[in-house]
């Protein structure tokens, strides 16, 4: 067999011999050169740097230990020390030197003068205060006893109330419901809300209801005279929603609230046929003492709101203790004279307080309506007009007996007088004979006639014996004559100057009045406005 020849084709080219040297060299591994004293150097030199490194690391970790007690030594100590400066400022406040009793009466103010429609009752927010406001604030149950059913009302708050209050007497607000279609949009429904506090219904001292719906109204007659007997109730008292809105008598509780003592309400009507005056369910009226009846502020609609002789006549006649008996607005309709001889006149043996605010200059049935009144043993009379450069209407001659040769007064035993835009120089003699044992005088700057002096001298000089004189900031430029009048009187030894007070101002006239009047007697100034 024979061998093959391989043979190279002359036209190729052929790789130089130095390139093929150098390609062959290059495939080569590389060699390095082995140097045992250098490598051994630099060793050493990285044992030593790391060992070095390694203390440097103890050492700090020891001086973090160290830095990490004294923290909490250091905390320790500013925690001691701060709460001994809490101690010292505190005992350096005057704040902190306020007696508990002087803290708790100005939390019992703070607490009576707040509003019903905040959503931070303020004894929940004296209580988180301090240490000490939250002690006195849960060690005083009479601060937790106002409960506010409104519907932005929290259950859990009101439920703290009822806990808190312990035992006492409560008062219940029931304020804002203005809408009860509107209240099933809120948190809570008002069936619900009022929920949380029925419970505590027997403990009930005084209810107020307002600014709330007719429906809702009825609603709530119906729920309380299901809880059972209202026995601590003694005061009811409801605003109107709205002019024209109507009180309903059912809220009075009937039977269920037999020790009511006070009513304080707006826009009640009442005709000879109302349910109240004939249904036995409201012998409840034979203890109240004290009735307060108010027409809703604007109201238009008077003839819609007001109360019928007849039936005003018949609630008087079902009160036989009242004590106190208050006119806000023209509420009685007391058409002529002739009704008051049919009628006859009403004998109150107990009333000892009679308030007339007419609200208007010229009202129509307050000449009938004081007229028919008879109270032998009153002791507070108040006749209170708008302030107004027109005299308020003149009722002076019905308070003297008429038919008789010497003035005898009606009401003989009054001793608090209080008269705004009442008396003028006309009428001023009348006012002074029908009350001779006047003892405390509250007037206006309209009613200084009766200090006119030709006056006193046709009188006879009566009111001797006011001890107390009261001006009213109205009008306050035609005060001045109550200077004279104190001048003359106590020059000539037929009057001892009474105590005269004042509304604190800035008003340069009555800074002036001040001065004048302190050369005779003595001058407190009152804030008129909280009076």
């Amino acid at each position: 067999m024979m061998a093959r020849r391989w043979t190279i084709p002359r036209n190729k080219v052929s790789m130089p011999n130095n390139e093929l040297s150098r390609s062959l060299t290059m495939s080569r591994p590389s060699q390095r050169t082995y140097q045992p004293g250098f490598d051994k150097e630099r060793f050493q030199a990285l044992h030593s740097e790391a060992a070095h490194l390694e203390r440097k690391e103890i050492e700090l970790v020891s001086q973090i230990s160290a830095l990490s007690e004294a923290l909490v030594s250091v905390r320790s100590t500013l925690s001691t020390t701060r709460m001994r400066a809490n101690e010292c400022a505190k005992r350096i406040s005057p704040a902190a030197r306020v007696p508990d009793e002087t803290l708790l009466a100005i939390f019992k103010e703070a607490v009576s003068s707040q509003d019903v429609r905040s959503r931070t009752r303020v004894e929940s927010a004296i209580s988180r205060v301090s240490h000490r406001w939250r002690r006195i604030a849960l060690h005083t149950p009479w601060l937790w006893t106002w409960v506010c059913v409104t519907p932005d009302a929290d259950k859990r708050d009101m439920q703290l109330h009822l806990l808190r209050s312990a035992a006492l007497p409560l008062d219940v607000e029931i304020w804002g419901w203005w809408d009860y279609r509107d209240s099933f949009t809120r948190p809570h429904h008002f069936e619900h809300t009022l929920a949380a506090v029925l419970p505590s219904a027997s403990r009930w001292r005084r209810i107020k209801i307002g600014a709330s719906c007719d429906t809702l109204l009825t609603s709530l007659s119906f729920i309380l005279r299901t809880v059972g007997p209202l026995d601590a109730l003694q005061q009811v008292a409801f605003k109107a929603q709205q002019p024209g809105q109507i009180f309903p008598t059912t809220l009075l509780m009937g039977k269920s609230a037999p020790n009511l003592r006070s009513i304080d309400v707006e826009n009640i009507v009442l005709t000879a046929r109302s349910p109240c005056l004939h249904n036995h369910d409201f012998d409840c009226f034979i203890g109240v003492t004290h009735l307060t009846l108010r027409l809703h502020e604007g109201d238009a609609r008077t003839l819609k709101t007001t109360t019928e002789l007849q039936g005003f006549r018949a609630l008087l006649l079902r009160m036989p203790s009242l004590v106190s008996l208050s006119l806000y607005g023209e509420l009685v309709c007391v058409k002529s004279a002739t009704s008051l001889e049919d009628q006859g006149n009403i004998t109150l043996p107990r009333l000892q307080t009679l308030i007339l605010h007419p609200n208007t200059v010229r009202p129509r049935y307050l000449r009938n309506l004081i007229a028919m009144v008879n109270a032998p043993g009153l002791r507070h009379f108040e006749l209170v007009y708008p302030d107004s450069f027109t005299q308020g209407q003149d009722i002076s001659d019905l308070l003297l007996k008429k038919g008789c040769e010497q003035p005898i007064p009606r009401f003989p035993l009054v001793e608090r007088l209080v008269l705004n835009n009442a008396a003028n120089i006309t009428s001023a003699a009348a006012f002074i004979r029908a009350f001779p044992g006047v003892d405390q005088l509250t007037i206006s700057g309209a009613d200084v006639g009766i200090f006119n002096l030709p006056i006193w001298e046709v009188t006879g000089g009566s009111w001797r014996t006011i001890s107390r004189l009261i001006l009213r900031p109205s009008q306050r430029d035609r005060l001045t004559t109550v200077v004279d009048w104190l001048n003359v009187m106590t020059s000539n030894g037929e009057l001892q100057a009474p105590l005269v007070q004042g509304p604190i101002t800035d008003c340069p006239t009555m800074l002036h009045l001040y001065e004048e009047l302190k050369r005779y007697t003595q001058i407190e100034l009152l804030d008129m406005d909280s009076k």
